[in-house]
């Protein structure tokens, strides 16, 4: 899954989701204020200053976990929307961080965000690590059904131009 959310983001946006973190991080209103759909801005003034302290203290890693996006053109104009959710993980913490982004043309600006302490691995985490770990169980019995199935074709057809092979030799 990890390989697929890289695949399907670019590279300026996964560096967008990480700047994103890292200023939320840092209380950096100034940048944060300058992506910020003016009036979600007005409405998150209080909750971004409690931001840093949602975060852990040690600066661990953080990794997109989700990725959404969708394109709609009509009438002319383009409209571009994206979701990112990170998770950052330090010291024993986690954080679930959402950005949801929109755009008509222009540059993007966040219209939706979240910031989630966990001091468990939140449940984003835990379905890509599942589904990491049981991959190879899957490719496994993936590998294994198309043997049987070769092996079950292959005898279908040995059986059947014995059959064939038979008939041949009793028809005068």
């Amino acid at each position: 899954m990890r390989s697929a959310i890289e695949a399907m983001t670019s590279p300026e946006d996964r560096a967008f989701a990480q700047e994103m973190v890292d200023r939320l991080r840092s209380g950096d209103d100034d940048w944060l204020r300058q992506r910020f759909d003016p009036a979600l801005w007005e409405q998150s003034g209080k909750q971004l200053a409690q931001v840093p302290g949602l975060y852990p203290d040690v600066p661990g890693t953080t990794e997109l976990v989700g990725y959404n996006f969708s394109t709609n053109s009509t009438g002319g104009g383009t409209e571009r929307s994206k979701e990112y959710t990170l998770v950052t993980h330090g010291g024993g913490r986690w954080t679930v961080t959402t950005i949801a982004t929109f755009s008509t043309g222009g540059p993007d600006r966040v219209v939706r965000w979240s910031v989630v302490p966990h001091t468990s691995p939140p449940p984003q985490l835990t379905v890509i690590e599942t589904f990491e770990s049981a991959l190879p169980w899957i490719w496994g019995t993936l590998v294994a059904v198309l043997v049987l199935v070769g092996g079950l074709i292959f005898w279908l057809v040995r059986r059947s131009r014995r059959r064939r092979s038979a008939q041949a030799a009793g028809t005068p």
